[in-house]
């Protein structure tokens, strides 16, 4: 089978095409036909020089496909069953995968299969942040920075679910987007003074905050109000402060956190916005775009070839 590695860390132009073999699962894992692969920020990270591993490696931490075979069946998933999931931030780029059953589920109805190999990492982060690490609830106020981007567009959504008001920062040409996701407010991030408009909305300031990503953590520290609690999934040095507290945390791929977001997804609740979608021997170019920033939503590399030709890409 074919697969996109890295041998060495560099640019985009790293991402080469070779021949790998199809990979057998071990006890408590499933075959998956990929169908489509998520990209994100950790791509980039890990391919520039983060990752500590053998090389060369796959890079791609989410998926969605097909399973192969009866290799889920003790998980009552039939061979063909629709499934997306995360095996790591790694092994994606490919065209099957083997991935813990418990890291993976079933596909939405609500949520078309190529568009759902861009939910797993970026979704079960916000939910985490918003439930396990913040405890955001009805009727609370909260910050989420870098709202129109992967992470911050499943975060506001996801806080709009659990009954609170969101406000969220992004630059002005998100600002529509965002609103029609449910936040309440929107502040322009790329103005110096966006933290003090959002003590002033805020009533002095936030009192939970969900940081995006890593050009708004000082703001939000600032942002924020005496005593208040500022989560980040973000790998970055975080502003050293007594005033407040920070909790930095790792999203968890749970494929039993999935499940719970599914009636979301089918509801119209909670959807993915994709900005564009890549033949996966494309991948340089997705990882460009998510290099320039100012992203909105995911990026999609199809890897099915019949997909990719009904797309047109």
């Amino acid at each position: 089978m074919q697969a996109i590695r890295v041998s060495q860390p560099g640019g985009p132009e790293v991402l080469q095409v070779g021949e790998v073999p199809v990979p057998q699962p071990g006890p408590g894992e499933v075959l998956v036909r990929v169908l489509a692969a998520g990209v994100g920020p950790w791509d980039v990270s890990l391919r520039n020089g983060g990752w500590t591993g053998h090389l060369p490696y796959i890079p791609g931490g989410e998926f969605a496909g097909f399973v192969e075979g009866d290799t889920a069946a003790d998980a009552g998933l039939y061979d063909g069953a629709p499934v997306y999931g995360s095996p790591g931030l790694t092994g994606c780029y490919v065209q099957y995968l083997t991935c813990p059953v418990e890291q993976l589920a079933p596909v939405p109805a609500g949520l078309p299969i190529a568009d759902a190999a861009g939910v797993p990492i970026d979704a079960l982060t916000a939910d985490q942040g918003l439930t396990d690490v913040l405890g955001v609830g009805a009727g609370d106020q909260v910050l989420i920075t870098a709202g129109a981007g992967g992470l911050g567009h499943f975060a506001v959504q996801i806080a709009r679910t659990l009954g609170a008001v969101v406000v969220a920062t992004a630059s002005p040409q998100h600002h529509e987007f965002l609103h029609n996701l449910g936040a309440a407010t929107v502040m322009d991030h790329t103005r110096p003074d966006w933290p003090d408009e959002v003590r002033k909305v805020t009533d002095g300031g936030a009192d939970r905050v969900l940081v995006c990503a890593a050009p708004t953590l000082q703001g939000a520290e600032r942002a924020a109000r005496d005593g208040a609690l500022l989560a980040t999934p973000v790998h970055a040095e975080l502003p050293h402060s007594e005033r407040v507290r920070w909790q930095h945390y790792d999203g968890q791929p749970k494929g039993s956190r999935l499940i719970r977001m599914a009636p979301r997804f089918d509801d119209g609740s909670l959807s993915v916005t994709v900005q564009a979608r890549y033949y996966w021997q494309d991948a340089a170019r997705a990882h460009r775009d998510i290099e320039g920033g100012h992203t909105r939503g995911k990026i999609i590399l199809i890897v099915d070839d019949d997909l990719a030709a009904t797309m047109g890409i």
